[in-house]
């Protein structure tokens, strides 16, 4: 008569072996789902620029030629709506979860061409909040992370006046021309570069968003990109970030230099200390100026 087993199940060496393939089988497997997810959040990322764009076109196109009005500090400037108001920061302040500042016409100017979809100010992979601050207050994410070129939509005309471009606070960080800073009230003056060059919105890093607005100079064009960054790009799609351009299409571009890559600290990023990169040049700051409009 055979021999059985009175308890029939898996050997320890059996389950040894089913544990093995199980792991080799996750670590085949964890690569792929992540850059499938990647994938996946810069098409939503890239999807949300194209619509923010085609929101800018439209104001434009109703507003005679003039582009959104983007000051400095997102402020109201004499009646005139910032194309978003509000800032980002690392505090419980209310602006981080107020879309009424995004899609409220009665605080911003574009609200009336995004009223009905705040995400499309918000990048899927901007999921950073403050430990034991803002995690605490139970948010999910701050309302935005995308930011405006300088160079592009008017702002108060009276220098060192509120809103005025650049900021006073910039004089430091070589951040315009001698002759000052050029920025297009209207789309027909996107000229130098053309609209197809010229970048509109970009997602901010974390660390460096505060209102809606980023200043790069087209100055670093003249030095082959060796300067500084007076605020810093996201690069939160795998060293890669979502920006959207004046003739409507967007793009995921990748970052090349490490130093346009920071971690989030949490702690803001400022002074010379922020992204000083003097003398050495930096081809991602490089191809921010290339397209960053220019008199012409």
């Amino acid at each position: 008569m055979q021999n059985r087993r009175k308890n029939p199940g898996f050997t320890l060496i059996e389950l040894l072996v089913v544990i093995a393939i199980i792991a080799i089988l996750a670590a085949i497997l964890m690569p792929v789902l992540r850059a499938a997810k990647e994938r996946a959040l810069s098409a939503n990322c890239m999807s949300n620029k194209k619509q923010l764009q085609i929101a800018s076109i439209m104001y434009t196109t109703d507003n005679n030629d003039f582009l959104p009005f983007n000051p400095d500090q997102s402020v109201t400037t004499a009646g005139a709506l910032p194309w978003i108001a509000g800032k980002m920061d690392w505090t419980a302040s209310s602006d981080n979860t107020n879309v009424a500042n995004l899609v409220n016409s009665a605080f911003s100017g574009l609200a009336g061409y995004t009223s009905t979809q705040p995400l499309v100010y918000h990048c899927p992979a901007d999921i950073y909040l403050k430990p034991g601050i803002q995690t605490g207050l139970g948010w999910g994410y701050r309302v935005r992370s995308v930011a405006m070129d300088a160079a592009i939509g008017g702002g108060n005309s009276i220098p060192s006046a509120p809103g005025a471009k650049p900021a006073g606070s910039l004089s430091g960080f070589y951040n315009y021309h001698p002759g000052g800073m050029f920025y297009a009230t209207k789309a027909s003056q996107l000229r130098n570069p053309g609209p197809s060059d010229s970048w509109v919105f970009t997602d901010e890093h974390p660390d460096s968003i505060d209102d809606g607005i980023l200043y790069v100079s087209p100055l670093f064009v003249t030095t082959g990109g060796a300067g500084v960054f007076t605020e810093l790009p996201s690069s939160l799609h795998d060293r890669a970030d979502g920006i959207s351009f004046a003739d409507g299409h967007a793009e995921i571009h990748k970052w090349l230099d490490g130093r346009t890559c920071l971690p989030v600290t949490y702690n803001g990023l400022s002074g010379s200390s922020k992204l000083n990169m003097l003398p050495t040049p930096n081809p991602d700051l490089l191809w921010m100026a290339l397209h960053t409009p220019d008199w012409y």
